[in-house]
């Protein structure tokens, strides 16, 4: 638990309080989208991990878990983001990439005047494919999250087949392996700190920027950083 609270300190501690867009391009909107969208989600991550850590440690497992599933959600999208801008560089085309930046910053499911956006599965799958085990990990939390047996009757209730009396209160069986699955996969802070690290490449800014004003996407120079 102490390395966990570290990693939560370490993120809390470096989370953006404003974002000049001058400062990031002048020419390109596509650096500024990809670095609005990295924020908002260190921001969501440092609230839910924080908040699913304080549970875990008051025993409050259905909460913690549940909020450690969000945050591992939230890894997802900024892994998935992270490979879509690797493709971009790697191909040297600008590609699609606009309508997957749009869809993470403005989808929704509810609200027909925002895009669709992308599925929460096919993030989560996207870094299945790199990290073994993250979606049956992503699939256990789920079993808690929804009102399965799992995050009911494991963690609520205890019968008693000699007396037929059931009892009911929080963690009333041994919740130990419980916690212990919510606390490790917690540590998908070490996803979100992984996939984190490609916005502050000067070679990502300067690229996209040679590539818009090399297609007429932009009038203005471009001005390398």
């Amino acid at each position: 638990m102490s390395k966990i609270r570290e990693r939560l300190e370490s993120l809390e501690s470096q989370l953006s309080k404003s974002l000049d867009a001058r400062t990031v391009s002048r020419n390109a909107k596509l650096p500024w989208k990809a670095m609005i969208i990295r924020e908002v989600l260190s921001w969501r991550m440092a609230e839910l991990s924080g908040s699913a850590f304080e549970n875990f440690e008051r025993d409050r497992l259905a909460t913690a878990i549940v909020l450690t599933r969000a945050a591992m959600e939230t890894s997802a999208v900024l892994w998935y983001l992270s490979g879509k801008v690797a493709a971009a560089v790697d191909a040297k085309a600008v590609g699609d990439i606009d309508g997957y930046l749009m869809r993470l910053m403005m989808g929704s499911r509810t609200d027909s005047a925002l895009m669709q956006p992308v599925n929460v599965l096919t993030m989560v799958d996207h870094v299945a494919k790199e990290v073994d085990g993250f979606r049956h990990q992503y699939d256990v939390l789920c079993e808690y999250t929804h009102p399965n047996w799992a995050g009911t009757s494991l963690l609520y209730l205890k019968h008693n087949e000699v007396t037929r009396v059931t009892d009911f209160a929080q963690n009333i069986r041994n919740a130990e392996n419980s916690k212990s699955i919510g606390v490790l996969n917690l540590r998908g802070c070490d996803f979100f700190e992984n996939s984190s690290g490609w916005q502050m490449h000067p070679k990502f800014f300067c690229w996209f920027l040679e590539l818009r004003c090399r297609h007429g996407q932009q009038k203005t120079r471009c001005v390398r950083r």
